[in-house]
């Protein structure tokens, strides 16, 4: 392993750790404004403030795509409990992201398992290492 293959993970784990500790701030913020004021009904905005926590350490571990994801239903969920419109909301929140889905997800990499014995077909790093050019 390089030293900028060391420095990458290294950097990448710091990151991960720092976003996490964010989480867990915006999780007791969030907790705190909802306990304070009393205008606020605990149970729909609840599941804002879970998705608003968990939307930095979604980010670090597995992207922009994954941790909105989890953000916009737990906050559109939060919405319709508190509206009461549940039944037709749910439908639309459903097309919504399907449709985002569609649109906007970032294509997924398939790796190819190498066969016994002989190499991959394509450049594969971590087969090879980054040292090889």
């Amino acid at each position: 392993m390089t030293a900028k293959t060391k420095m990458r993970i290294e950097t990448k784990v710091c990151n991960a750790g720092m976003l996490d500790g964010m989480s867990g701030g915006i999780l007791l913020i969030g907790l705190g404004v909802l306990f304070l004021v009393d205008s606020i009904p605990f149970f729909p905005w609840i599941l804002l403030v879970v998705g608003l926590a968990s939307l930095p350490g979604s980010i670090a571990r597995e992207g922009l795509w994954a941790g909105l994801q989890g953000f916009v239903w737990l906050g559109g969920l939060a919405v319709l409990f508190a509206t009461g419109l549940l039944w037709p909301g749910i439908l639309i929140l459903i097309g919504l992201s399907t449709l985002a889905g569609a649109l906007v997800r970032p294509p997924t990499e398939r790796k190819r398992k190498a066969k016994r014995g002989l190499p991959p077909d394509t450049y594969n790093e971590e087969y090879f290492g980054d040292d090889v050019i």
